[in-house]
Protein backbone atom coordinates (compact mmCIF):
# COMPACT_ATOMS: atom_id res chain seq x y z
CA UNK A 1 0.00 0.00 0.00
CA UNK A 2 2.55 1.98 0.73
CA UNK A 3 4.49 1.95 -2.36
CA UNK A 4 1.01 2.80 -4.49
CA UNK A 5 0.94 5.85 -2.27
CA UNK A 6 4.68 6.85 -3.65
CA UNK A 7 3.82 6.45 -6.70
CA UNK A 8 1.03 9.09 -6.37
CA UNK A 9 2.99 12.05 -7.16
CA UNK A 10 5.05 10.42 -9.75
CA UNK A 11 1.84 9.57 -11.70
CA UNK A 12 0.55 12.86 -10.91
CA UNK A 13 3.45 15.26 -12.51
CA UNK A 14 3.36 12.46 -15.50
CA UNK A 15 -0.16 14.00 -16.48
CA UNK A 16 0.90 17.13 -15.94
CA UNK A 17 4.01 16.78 -18.23
CA UNK A 18 1.68 14.76 -20.86
CA UNK A 19 -1.05 16.89 -20.68
CA UNK A 20 0.77 20.26 -21.97
CA UNK A 21 0.79 21.30 -25.39
CA UNK A 22 4.54 21.04 -26.84
CA UNK A 23 4.33 25.64 -26.33
CA UNK A 24 3.75 25.75 -22.55
CA UNK A 25 5.92 23.94 -20.05
CA UNK A 26 4.41 21.81 -17.16
CA UNK A 27 6.61 23.67 -14.99
CA UNK A 28 7.08 27.38 -14.56
CA UNK A 29 9.79 29.09 -11.98
CA UNK A 30 9.67 32.59 -11.38
CA UNK A 31 11.03 35.75 -8.99
CA UNK A 32 8.83 37.96 -7.68
CA UNK A 33 8.92 41.34 -5.59
CA UNK A 34 6.24 43.67 -4.86
CA UNK A 35 4.68 46.07 -2.05
CA UNK A 36 1.98 45.33 0.17
CA UNK A 37 -0.99 47.39 1.84
CA UNK A 38 -2.01 45.40 5.38
CA UNK A 39 -4.20 46.35 8.23
CA UNK A 40 -5.09 44.62 11.12
CA UNK A 41 -9.15 43.84 12.13
CA UNK A 42 -9.79 43.65 15.85
CA UNK A 43 -12.38 41.94 18.03
CA UNK A 44 -11.08 43.15 21.19
CA UNK A 45 -12.98 46.30 23.34
CA UNK A 46 -12.00 49.54 22.87
CA UNK A 47 -9.14 48.14 20.34
CA UNK A 48 -9.50 49.35 16.55
CA UNK A 49 -8.26 49.11 13.40
CA UNK A 50 -6.56 52.30 11.95
CA UNK A 51 -5.62 52.74 8.84
CA UNK A 52 -3.00 50.57 6.47
CA UNK A 53 0.89 50.28 6.09
CA UNK A 54 2.94 49.55 3.82
CA UNK A 55 5.01 46.50 3.95
CA UNK A 56 6.60 44.44 1.25
CA UNK A 57 7.15 40.83 -0.38
CA UNK A 58 9.99 39.16 -2.33
CA UNK A 59 10.86 35.39 -3.50
CA UNK A 60 10.21 32.36 -5.84
CA UNK A 61 7.10 31.57 -7.65
CA UNK A 62 6.08 28.24 -9.25
CA UNK A 63 3.14 27.34 -11.36
CA UNK A 64 2.90 23.56 -12.11
CA UNK A 65 0.40 23.08 -14.91
CA UNK A 66 -2.02 20.12 -14.94
CA UNK A 67 -4.24 21.13 -17.84
CA UNK A 68 -4.28 23.68 -20.88
CA UNK A 69 -5.49 26.39 -18.91
CA UNK A 70 -5.31 25.33 -15.39
CA UNK A 71 -2.27 25.09 -12.72
CA UNK A 72 -1.66 24.88 -9.29
CA UNK A 73 0.35 27.87 -7.49
CA UNK A 74 2.62 27.65 -5.19
CA UNK A 75 6.12 29.62 -3.96
CA UNK A 76 8.38 30.76 -0.87
CA UNK A 77 7.69 34.07 0.18
CA UNK A 78 9.34 36.17 2.74
CA UNK A 79 6.47 39.16 3.23
CA UNK A 80 6.37 41.85 5.93
CA UNK A 81 2.52 42.74 6.97
CA UNK A 82 2.12 45.46 8.91
CA UNK A 83 -1.13 47.53 10.55
CA UNK A 84 -1.63 49.64 13.15
CA UNK A 85 -4.73 49.85 16.04
CA UNK A 86 -5.93 52.09 18.26
CA UNK A 87 -6.58 51.82 22.00
CA UNK A 88 -8.44 53.45 24.32
CA UNK A 89 -8.99 53.11 27.49
CA UNK A 90 -10.26 55.81 29.67
CA UNK A 91 -8.16 59.41 29.33
CA UNK A 92 -5.81 57.14 28.00
CA UNK A 93 -5.34 56.39 23.95
CA UNK A 94 -2.28 54.36 22.55
CA UNK A 95 -0.94 53.22 18.77
CA UNK A 96 0.10 50.21 18.26
CA UNK A 97 2.01 49.30 14.59
CA UNK A 98 2.71 45.89 14.51
CA UNK A 99 5.30 44.95 12.07
CA UNK A 100 5.54 40.94 11.13
CA UNK A 101 7.40 38.76 8.97
CA UNK A 102 6.38 35.86 7.28
CA UNK A 103 7.15 32.88 5.45
CA UNK A 104 4.57 32.02 2.75
CA UNK A 105 3.98 28.91 1.00
CA UNK A 106 0.67 29.86 -0.84
CA UNK A 107 -1.23 26.89 -2.12
CA UNK A 108 -3.60 28.37 -4.93
CA UNK A 109 -6.02 27.26 -8.21
CA UNK A 110 -5.11 29.11 -11.07
CA UNK A 111 -7.05 29.51 -14.26
CA UNK A 112 -6.16 30.98 -17.27
CA UNK A 113 -7.53 32.50 -20.45
CA UNK A 114 -6.30 31.37 -24.06
CA UNK A 115 -3.57 33.16 -24.80
CA UNK A 116 -4.33 36.54 -27.35
CA UNK A 117 -1.82 38.35 -28.83
CA UNK A 118 0.99 36.76 -26.32
CA UNK A 119 -1.68 37.61 -23.37
CA UNK A 120 -2.91 35.67 -20.80
CA UNK A 121 -5.55 37.11 -17.79
CA UNK A 122 -6.13 34.79 -14.91
CA UNK A 123 -8.16 34.44 -11.29
CA UNK A 124 -6.77 32.41 -8.79
CA UNK A 125 -7.89 30.97 -5.45
CA UNK A 126 -6.64 29.36 -2.72
CA UNK A 127 -5.05 29.13 1.03
CA UNK A 128 -1.83 30.99 2.57
CA UNK A 129 0.42 29.35 4.91
CA UNK A 130 2.69 31.45 6.77
CA UNK A 131 4.83 30.66 9.28
CA UNK A 132 5.94 33.78 11.85
CA UNK A 133 9.78 34.21 11.97
CA UNK A 134 9.87 38.16 13.42
CA UNK A 135 7.56 40.29 15.18
CA UNK A 136 7.97 43.89 16.31
CA UNK A 137 5.35 46.51 17.76
CA UNK A 138 5.56 50.02 18.03
CA UNK A 139 3.68 51.54 20.36
CA UNK A 140 2.87 55.23 20.77
CA UNK A 141 1.11 56.26 24.41
CA UNK A 142 -0.84 59.55 25.67
CA UNK A 143 1.19 58.15 29.01
CA UNK A 144 5.39 58.94 27.85
CA UNK A 145 6.55 55.93 29.58
CA UNK A 146 4.61 53.61 27.76
CA UNK A 147 6.12 54.73 24.33
CA UNK A 148 8.51 52.07 22.61
CA UNK A 149 10.16 51.08 19.45
CA UNK A 150 10.85 47.93 17.70
CA UNK A 151 9.62 46.21 20.43
CA UNK A 152 10.03 42.81 20.39
CA UNK A 153 6.71 40.92 20.41
CA UNK A 154 7.53 37.57 18.74
CA UNK A 155 6.91 35.25 22.07
CA UNK A 156 3.66 37.00 22.29
CA UNK A 157 2.34 36.31 18.28
CA UNK A 158 0.73 33.17 16.74
CA UNK A 159 3.40 31.46 14.90
CA UNK A 160 0.95 30.32 12.00
CA UNK A 161 -0.98 32.62 9.88
CA UNK A 162 -3.83 30.67 7.65
CA UNK A 163 -5.79 33.05 4.68
CA UNK A 164 -7.77 33.14 1.97
CA UNK A 165 -6.75 34.26 -1.10
CA UNK A 166 -7.88 35.34 -4.31
CA UNK A 167 -6.51 37.41 -7.09
CA UNK A 168 -6.41 38.53 -10.84
CA UNK A 169 -3.92 39.55 -13.10
CA UNK A 170 -2.06 38.92 -16.34
CA UNK A 171 0.78 37.16 -18.00
CA UNK A 172 2.13 38.68 -20.86
CA UNK A 173 4.89 37.09 -22.72
CA UNK A 174 8.19 38.39 -24.24
CA UNK A 175 11.25 36.55 -25.08
CA UNK A 176 10.99 32.94 -26.03
CA UNK A 177 9.08 31.40 -22.65
CA UNK A 178 9.83 34.47 -20.11
CA UNK A 179 6.68 35.74 -19.39
CA UNK A 180 5.61 39.12 -17.04
CA UNK A 181 3.46 38.55 -14.68
CA UNK A 182 1.28 41.59 -13.15
CA UNK A 183 -1.89 41.70 -10.74
CA UNK A 184 -3.34 42.21 -7.89
CA UNK A 185 -4.58 39.63 -4.47
CA UNK A 186 -6.18 40.13 -1.76
CA UNK A 187 -4.71 37.85 1.56
CA UNK A 188 -7.23 38.03 4.01
CA UNK A 189 -5.88 36.05 7.15
CA UNK A 190 -8.44 34.59 9.19
CA UNK A 191 -6.31 32.77 12.11
CA UNK A 192 -5.37 35.09 15.37
CA UNK A 193 -1.83 36.59 15.06
CA UNK A 194 -1.08 36.85 18.54
CA UNK A 195 -1.59 35.04 21.67
CA UNK A 196 -4.33 35.09 24.74
CA UNK A 197 -7.75 36.55 25.28
CA UNK A 198 -9.41 38.72 22.18
CA UNK A 199 -8.72 38.17 18.73
CA UNK A 200 -6.47 40.04 16.08
CA UNK A 201 -6.26 39.28 12.29
CA UNK A 202 -4.29 41.09 9.72
CA UNK A 203 -4.87 41.06 5.91
CA UNK A 204 -3.16 43.18 2.41
CA UNK A 205 -3.26 43.49 -0.79
CA UNK A 206 -0.79 42.98 -2.72
CA UNK A 207 0.63 44.67 -6.14
CA UNK A 208 1.77 41.75 -7.47
CA UNK A 209 4.91 41.76 -10.06
CA UNK A 210 7.15 39.33 -11.45
CA UNK A 211 8.59 37.11 -13.36
CA UNK A 212 8.36 33.48 -14.91
CA UNK A 213 11.57 32.02 -16.40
Amino acid sequence: MKKILLLFPFLFLSFCVLAQDEEEPAFKLGLTAHPTLGWVKSDIDNVDGKGVRLGFSYGLLADINFAENYAFSTGLKLTTINGRTETVAGITNSEQVFKLQYIEIPAKLKLLTNDNNGVKFFGEFGLGNGLNIKAKQDNTSTITADNADNRDIYNQTAFYRGSIIIGAGAEISTTGRTKILAGLNFDNGFTDIKKGDGSLKNAYIGINIGVFF
